[in-house]
């Protein structure tokens, strides 16, 4: 189990990486808030029907079927049907629904409003909202699918059952300062490299991702122990 932690861990600091240098490219363009706002197609917004579009592809591929993928806003069931069959592996994960599309969407659209000029250009909203869809599917990916797993071993690891559904007695005991610092720290001194100026946005935005993904290991530590009750 300490090596699969382990290799969870660079996957995390990995991801750390991705989100910042996302954040960068993303900060080059307008706001572009008409993305979000205005229909493209189908009665969806630009943002949601790219959203969909992307996701439609992954489960056509069979992306989610493995039970720490999880796609955000849409369901499982909304989206087109895998072509082909794929065998899935076995995992430790307990299948649970967690969904926090709302607090994920608000919270990148925050920090956009920080890092990026306030100004539209129609012309650029079909790059801008790849590389928003883009960054929202790296956020999911690494709050539910990442935090999903970490919590799963947090709970093998010995958790106290005695404090099974109280959920700030959970809190104390999975919680990690000194390792949410290095993170945190970790994405403002990325964020200063590539020439952030708003380098404390993209520390409180990390501090956000982990308090999304804190909730989200409580969420699934309470289900799974329901369950298993």
């Amino acid at each position: 189990m300490q090596s699969n932690l382990f290799e969870l861990r660079i996957r995390l600091d990995q991801m750390t990486e991705q989100i910042v240098s996302g954040l960068k490219n993303r900060s080059r363009f307008s706001l572009n808030e008409g993305t979000f706002t205005k229909e493209f197609a189908g009665g969806k917004t630009w943002f949601m029907y790219r959203l969909k579009a992307e996701q439609d592809i992954d489960s056509e591929f069979g992306r989610f079927l493995y039970p720490d993928q999880h796609p955000i806003v849409f369901d499982k069931k909304d989206l087109a049907k895998p072509i082909i069959f794929r065998e899935v592996p076995k995992t430790i994960l307990k299948q649970i629904n967690i969904d926090y599309s709302e607090e994920i969407i608000r919270a990148y659209r925050e920090v956009l409003s920080e890092i990026c000029v306030h100004a539209e250009s129609l012309a650029h909203y079909g790059e801008v909202v790849k590389m928003d869809v883009d960054n929202i599917l790296l956020f999911n990916e690494r709050i539910l699918g990442a935090g999903e797993f970490v919590a799963q071993y947090k709970l093998a690891s010995g958790l106290k059952a005695d404090s099974a559904l109280d959920r700030e007695k959970i809190r104390e005991q999975i919680i990690n300062p000194r390792r949410e610092e290095e993170v945190v720290n970790a994405a403002i001194e990325l964020a200063k490299r590539y020439g952030i100026k708003q380098f404390g946005t993209i520390g409180a935005f990390m501090k956000k991702i982990i308090s999304i993904t804190t909730e989200v290991e409580i969420d699934y530590i309470i289900s799974a122990l329901k369950v298993k009750n």
